[in-house]
């Protein structure tokens, strides 16, 4: 199947499910089907393998994207997770590339640097010069991450965006207006 004929099919499959989903005012029933698993709320897509580009478009039509593991503790998290649920067998899509400039591992959903890396022995070894997406794949029934070939066809793991937090400098703007209006307030009585 071509790399096309695969989106489409993916974006046709996916664009029926994403409306049990509400994206705005997230309570708890707009999580599902996410799974919460340590800090963060995942959907572990097992139905279909896919290339890591049609992974990446079905974790976005679910206001997701390719999971990203921050920390040690969501990698354990996940690790148990997959072990204790019969998911030891397959391997799954990361939101982690070097496609951009080769070796250097960078999140999808932020733009920066990978930040957190549970490498399997000898990886990322870039093997035939073609492997450029990092998956996680079960090595003595704990998963590890590695580079593969983004063409592989693997499942995917979507992680929930989180909402967005107030901004600090928006706060600091109030503040500094507050403290303007104080100020006007005490030059005008002078």
């Amino acid at each position: 199947m071509s790399l096309t004929k695969c989106c489409i099919l993916v974006l046709c499959f996916a664009g029926v499910l994403p409306q049990s989903i509400k994206t705005s005012n997230r309570g708890q029933n707009e999580t599902q089907p996410f799974v919460e698993i340590g800090s963060k709320y995942y959907l572990i897509y097992t139905a279909v393998t896919m290339i890591w580009f049609c992974a990446m478009l079905y974790c976005r039509n679910y206001d997701s994207d390719l999971a990203v593991i921050e920390s040690e503790a969501e990698m354990d998290a996940l690790n148990s997770y997959l072990t204790t649920n019969g998911h030891i067998g397959k391997q799954f899509w990361l939101g982690i590339t070097d496609l951009a400039e080769e070796g250097k591992f960078m999140s999808i959903k932020g733009g920066r640097p990978m930040p957190y890396a549970k490498w399997s022995g000898g990886q990322p070894d870039n093997k035939g010069l073609l492997e450029d997406c990092v998956h996680l794949w079960p090595v003595n029934n704990i998963f590890h991450m590695n580079d593969n070939n983004c063409r592989a066809k693997l499942y995917a793991i979507c992680e929930l965006r989180q909402p967005k937090k107030s901004c600090d400098i928006c706060d600091l703007k109030i503040i500094i207006e507050r403290f303007m209006q104080h100020t006007n307030v005490s030059h005008s009585q002078n």
